[in-house]
């Protein structure tokens, strides 16, 4: 009898990072054909079916109980606490959503009371997890912590993650990279050498402006201010820019402001494309300036320079991981972003090294867990 695999992240709410990572583990069952029934495990369920390919799909809004042998937490920040346990920050995101997209709220409310009890396994597993940041005064952290700390395999994306692991006593946890870094992404097309038409002879750059709502306490959300003023402000024959979207039902605000301002916007729809399609289209951009963690991370697997927006910790661990990436931190100072974006102007720039490390690490936590579940698949 086959056993059953269920891995859980943050699929289903349209954005790209999210389903890269849902597509890439699927790859990897693929590329292996496990004797195993493997489900992906998230909140809605219309495109997320027609992005996998032959694995099943759990909606955790449809509130039925899951059970597994093996629950794989997939990736991404699945682990943080920004905030204490003051109501104010959930009262503004309720409303927010309440006033802009109604759909989203409900899906938030379904999540927050019923999704954490829906999957029942045996066992679990972590396979490139991001942790933290956790806020001190937030109590929930104990809950993580017991929940880490019961898993049968722990593979984390990077050292910070790490140190948390150590933090807390745990000693048998491995640094991978992100999932996206392995092999299973299945992106290798040539990087292209882009750029739009002329001005004075010169040839134009095309900056990608990857952008996000943040609605947390620690004041991300100040970058949006200058970046704009720059970009409006651009005299710039160098550079010609395009805003991107990672994620419409995430990113209400931001979709708002380029709307009103009629600037050039890429969208990502997976009701429409998959992910090789949208990585074609990023492949077009010589550069990026990113206010989301997996914006850099294809752009490194692009070769592209970037500009991350240090909007939280993990844009920050990025632009150490992978060399010659910039960070434009807070307080998000005009000076400082100009700074930043002379990377555009390098080159030479290559971080393939630094790629090609991470791609390593990544692809050894693939044959860990490649190991782990043929073991589970030979038990009886």
């Amino acid at each position: 009898m086959r056993k059953n695999v269920v891995v859980k992240g943050a699929y289903g709410e349209a954005n790209f990072g999210d389903d890269a990572l849902m597509c890439t583990i699927e790859n990897f069952f693929l590329t292996n054909d496990l004797r195993l029934n493997v489900d992906f495990c998230g909140s809605s369920s219309d495109y997320c079916k027609r992005l996998l390919r032959k694995s099943g799909y759990v909606d955790l809004n449809d509130n039925k109980k899951t059970t597994a042998d093996v629950l794989i937490y997939g990736g991404g920040t699945q682990f943080f606490l920004f905030n204490s346990n003051k109501g104010g920050f959930y009262l503004k995101l309720f409303w927010k959503l309440l006033t802009a997209n109604p759909g989203m709220l409900i899906k938030k409310i379904k999540s927050k009371f019923f999704g954490k009890t829906l999957v029942s396994a045996k066992k679990s597993v972590g396979l490139g997890l991001g942790l933290g940041p956790f806020n001190p005064e937030n109590n929930k952290i104990e809950d993580v912590k017991n929940l880490v700390g019961q898993m049968d395999m722990l593979y984390v994306r990077d050292a910070t993650s790490l140190s948390y692991c150590k933090d807390w006593g745990y000693e048998d946890v491995n640094e991978g990279a992100d999932i996206c870094y392995s092999s299973f992404l299945n992106y290798d097309k040539s990087i292209r050498s882009n750029g739009t038409g002329n001005h004075n002879g010169q040839k134009r750059k095309k900056i990608g402006v990857i952008v996000r709502d943040w609605n947390y306490e620690n004041g991300g959300n100040a970058y949006q201010d200058t970046l704009l003023r720059m970009i409006d402000t651009n005299n710039d024959p160098q550079y010609e820019f395009t805003f991107i979207i990672f994620s419409s039902l995430r990113d209400v605000e931001w979709k708002k402001i380029i709307s009103a301002r009629r600037y050039p916007c890429l969208e990502w729809d997976p009701f429409q494309h998959g992910i090789e399609h949208f990585m074609d289209k990023l492949n077009a951009f010589d550069g990026f300036i990113t206010a989301r963690y997996h914006g850099g991370v294809m752009a490194s697997v692009l070769n592209k320079p970037v500009v991350c927006i240090g909007i939280e910790p993990k844009l920050g661990i990025l632009s150490r991981q992978v060399k010659g990436f910039r960070l434009w931190d807070m307080p998000f100072r005009a000076d400082d972003l100009k700074q930043a974006m002379k990377v555009f102007d390098d080159n030479n720039f290559d971080c393939t090294a630094s790629v090609n490390s991470l791609r390593k690490k990544a692809d050894a936590m693939f044959d860990s867990l490649h190991q782990y579940l043929c073991e589970l698949e030979n038990r009886q």
